[in-house]
């Protein structure tokens, strides 16, 4: 338990340095740019994503469940055969899907615009780096090199960060999502380089694969497939959606704007949970792989990866919280402040309990990839896709862009809902997570009112800024000493550990 909460601890250090650095990274491009411009380049950029989805997802998280499994086994042979097998395969899925964009130019220009196709082009070297630096880092978290992973996730996005800024300050004849394209390229090769260097210091090596590369690509394409569905479907989103709304009054600039602000402003707030939450994913993929790396096997200690995922789940949902009576409370003088743009604060005060299922969907979903389910995880995700693209069609006429708040909530309740079936009903986890969903649901009660309360109280001797900073920071204050009180997710007991420890 130690263990894991001090690998949680680091790499949520590292995880929020990081998403702080793209928090304003964002903040910045939503000022350089404008609601309009971000959306179109939100458009292009969903397009891309979906083509890193392909080469970054499934298989780093194989390629570290495998070598986790091989570690506890002590199989060095193994790990590296591993390693290998997910660097040849991503290299070649990278450079196929460079050839077939290239070959594909001028039916994108039509489909999307000549501007996002260029935008494209700029991005594709950043895929074959990409590839090759997610398949190391892979290996590496099987090998809980938590530090190393986490260092080279913030190690880019400073890069990119610094990049860009001097980019943008040259007398460059290109438009800023070019400039921004360009800064991301050019990040993804350093840290590529970087990774590659500290693979071999840390004795890493790479074998002939012996039949690895079918193993890997036969486990990994399931997990590839959801996540290239789930980024499919932003780019599905980004299509569908302004032309609903333009087909119920709005203009196109307007529709693009909409988009641009819940999809470039709102969400990234909405997602901050996530950053702790991926902290906890991250960490728990070894620990549950070191059981087993095929959930129809034997586990050898069932009780253990019982209790793991029952605290992970409840942790999960403490945390999904946290920020819950915050943001209904002064989430539009949020939105005021970061993006001075008043729709987007009104999108975080009115969508953030979202937050709850986002966390859930996103935690059971790595739980499913790591015990060997990811086949199960395929299965639950189609279903919650399924459900938000029947609902993106049909709402945007009574709801306008709440339509992808709610959409994306109900696919996140339904894979959650389903996954924590299918964990219960191979007693995996335990039903004590609905005590602790119930309880944080009611703590936001008084946190909410005390922090809306405070809001008036302060707004009338200072201003916005310092009245919204007290009482966020008030909603988020009481909401942690109530989880504290109330003990909930066994908060109380991490303390005591951590504090024993140092003692």
């Amino acid at each position: 338990m130690r263990k894991f909460f001090k690998a949680t601890l680091i790499i949520t250090i590292f995880s929020v340095a990081t998403r702080a650095l793209g928090f304003f990274l964002r903040v910045y491009l939503s000022r350089v740019m404008g609601a309009e411009t971000l959306g179109a380049y939100q458009i292009s950029m969903s397009v891309f994503g979906v083509l890193l989805t392909i080469i970054s997802s499934g298989l780093p998280l194989i390629v570290s469940r495998n070598v986790a499994y091989f570690e506890a086994q002590k199989n060095t042979k193994s790990q590296n055969r591993t390693i290998t097998a997910g660097l040849i395969v991503g290299a070649a899925l990278s450079i196929i899907i460079c050839g077939v964009i290239f070959a594909a130019y001028k039916p994108l220009e039509k489909l999307i615009s000549t501007e996002s196709v260029q935008i494209i082009l700029i991005l594709l070297p950043a895929l074959v780096a990409s590839s090759l630096y997610a398949i190391l880092r892979g290996g590496l978290w099987g090998r809980k090199y938590f530090f190393t992973i986490s260092f080279t996730e913030f190690f880019e996005q400073a890069v990119r960060i610094v990049l860009l800024v001097v980019l943008f300050n040259l007398p460059l004849s290109m438009p800023s999502g070019q400039i921004s394209a360009l800064s991301l390229t050019l990040s993804a090769i350093a840290s590529c380089v970087l990774v590659v260097v500290l693979y071999f210091i840390f004795k890493g090596k790479l074998s002939v694969p012996k039949g690895e590369i079918k193993t890997v690509l036969k486990t990994s394409t399931p997990i590839t497939v959801v996540k290239t569905v789930s980024s499919a479907i932003g780019s599905i989103i980004a299509m569908i959606l302004p032309a609903k709304l333009m087909a119920f009054g709005y203009s196109h600039g307007e529709a693009l704007a909409q988009f641009g602000i819940f999809m470039g402003m709102t969400l990234p707030i909405l997602m901050i949970p996530a950053t702790f939450i991926s902290s906890i994913s991250v960490a728990l993929v070894p620990e549950l792989s070191g059981y087993t790396n095929n959930a129809d096997a034997e586990i050898k200690d069932k009780s253990g990866l019982k209790r793991n995922i029952t605290n992970a789940v409840k942790t999960t949902i403490a945390i999904s919280f946290v920020l819950l009576a915050s943001f209904i409370c002064v989430g539009e003088q949020i939105g005021q402040i970061l993006f001075s743009n008043a729709e987007s604060g009104r999108y975080i005060a009115v969508c953030s309990a979202m937050m709850i299922p986002m966390g859930l969907s996103q935690i059971c979903s790595s739980i499913l990839n790591a015990i060997g389910l990811e086949k199960k995880a395929l299965i639950n995700y189609s279903i919650g896709a399924i459900a938000l693209l029947i609902l993106i069609m049909v709402l945007p006429k009574y709801v306008g862009t709440y339509s992808i708040a709610i959409s994306m909530s109900v696919m996140h309740i339904i894979i959650a809902t389903i996954s924590l079936f299918m964990l219960k009903k191979r007693n995996l986890i335990d039903l004590s997570y609905v005590k602790t969903l119930i309880v944080c649901a009611l703590i936001c009660v008084p946190a909410a009112t005390l922090a809306h309360f405070v809001y008036l109280l302060v707004i009338r001797f200072s201003n916005l800024f310092i009245s919204t900073c007290v009482a966020a920071a008030v909603g988020v204050i009481a909401t942690v000493l109530l989880m504290l009180v109330f003990d909930v997710a066994k908060i109380k007991i991490l303390f005591f550990k951590f504090r024993k420890k140092q003692i």
